[in-house]
Parts: C-alpha cells; structure tokens; sequence
C-alpha cells in the first residue's frame, strides 16, 4: 500500500504542479476537473435524494463566478438563486426539503471549497499556493509516519481510529519546519510563516476528520479509486477544504 501511494504521488505531484506554475487557464481548468470528479465522488456517496442538476448547475455557476472574478453582490446573487433552486427542486421531488439538503452541502463542501485553490494562487500568486500544499503534504506525511512509530493515543476515536495524537503532534512539527524554510527562502518573517503553518496544519488535520466522518456516516471506506493507494478525490485533497479557504482569510487579514 505505502508503495503504491508513493507511485501514485510521484506521478501525480508533476501533474499538479505545472498547471499550478502557469496558473490561469491551464491551473483552472486542472481545478475544474478536481471538483467535477469531486462532485461524481459525492453523489456516489449520496444515496437517495440526490439531485445531480442541482449540483451541476450550483456548482458550474458558482465557478463562473469564481473565474469571472468574485464580488459581494455576485456572491449574493448566487447565493440566494442556488437556495432557491434547491428549494423549488426539493419541493416537486417529494416535499424532501429537509432530508435532500445534504445536496446544499455538496455544492458547498466540493464546489466552494475547492475554488480556494483558483482564488489564492490569483490573487496571491505561486508561492503562497506552494505554501499552502507544502503545508498540507508535509502534515500529512508528517502525521503518517509519526503515527506509525510512535503512535499509542487515539487522536479522534469515533471518526478515524487510526489517527493519533502522536502523529497530530509529529504533523505539527513537520509544518512548522516547513513554514521555517519557507522563511528562509523567501525572507519573509520567520515568525509568521511558523504561525501560518500551525494554523493551517491544524486545518489540514481538520479536513481529514471531516471527510472521514462523512465517510464513516455513509459506511463507506473510500470515495473512488481514481488515485491507487489513496482513493478518490475528495479523499486526496480532503486537507485543502480547510486549509485554503483559511489560508486566503490569513493572507487578506494579515500578510
């Protein structure tokens, strides 16, 4: 298994990073395929109640958005038309407007997410996107094999049991030598990029959680195999739903 992740990541990690150096259309367009095959993974996932032309057109249109670039009265605007659409769809489908809301959370948790990749690298560049996925990688990695030697105390027993508090803390250690070298690479306050790192490995560590909860709640191990010895998608790039939409409010707030 630890060597066909490691395949899978040496083959995968070019492929990222070439768009994400171009960035602009080539690095969209990678970005639209992740949410796509994003948005496949969920609806397997779903079970009934699942409106695909919901999470189509929410999404597509909230990505039109995102790379016709992002203001407060589009976000409104779209905001109140994709509520309104479920509702009127939830409605004539059964009266099902409670228990196909999960289709809201979807379009929010894939789609809106996932954007933050699009939003950070335009508005704060290459570097700063780099940062953000060494940060998320390295906590992983960091985690991993910290759990494995030295692991004894479950971090999150009833939503990931093979998580411990030992590789939460050797993840923590992995950022923050990261966001260290970053410093020191870019001249940028040591001291800011260590805090940034901790902030955003403890997001990393978050989003891990809340995908396996969601695949715990639907009895499911993985969300796709597209990636040998990682999954899906969404089980890949779990970390950055959390990570880079904290990384933009960090770096609009405070960089």
């Amino acid at each position: 298994m630890l060597a066909q992740r490691i395949l899978t990541a040496l083959i995968g990690i070019p492929i990222l990073l070439v768009p994400l150096y171009f960035g602009g259309t080539v690095w969209r367009v990678l970005v639209f395929l992740i949410i796509m095959a994003g948005l496949v993974e969920f609806s397997r996932i779903s079970g009934p109640g699942l409106y695909l032309d919901y999470l189509v057109v929410s999404g597509l249109s909230f990505l039109a958005v995102t790379y016709s670039g992002v203001d407060g009265t589009k976000l409104l605007l779209w905001l109140v038309f994709q509520l309104l659409y479920y509702l009127v769809r939830a409605t004539f489908s059964g009266m099902h407007n409670f228990s196909s809301a999960f289709n809201m959370l979807g379009v929010m948790y894939v789609v809106v997410l996932y954007s933050f990749l699009v939003l950070v690298r335009e508005e704060f560049g290459l570097v700063w996107t780099l940062f953000g996925l060494a940060i998320t990688w390295l906590t992983d990695t960091g985690a991993y094999f910290g759990g494995v030697r030295y692991g004894n105390r479950q971090l999150a027993p009833k939503i990931s049991p093979n998580k411990s508090l030992e590789g939460s803390l050797f993840g923590l250690l992995a950022a923050a030598l990261t966001g260290a070298a970053f410093a020191l690479v870019t001249g940028q306050s040591p001291l800011q990029l260590v805090l940034f790192a901790l902030v955003l490995s403890v997001c990393a560590q978050l989003g891990d959680l809340v995908e396996s909860a969601l695949k715990r709640e639907r009895a499911v191990k993985d969300t796709g195999s597209l990636l040998p010895g990682h999954g899906g998608i969404l089980d890949r790039f779990d970390s950055l739903i959390v990570v880079f939409p904290v990384l933009f409010a960090l770096l609009t707030l405070f960089a």
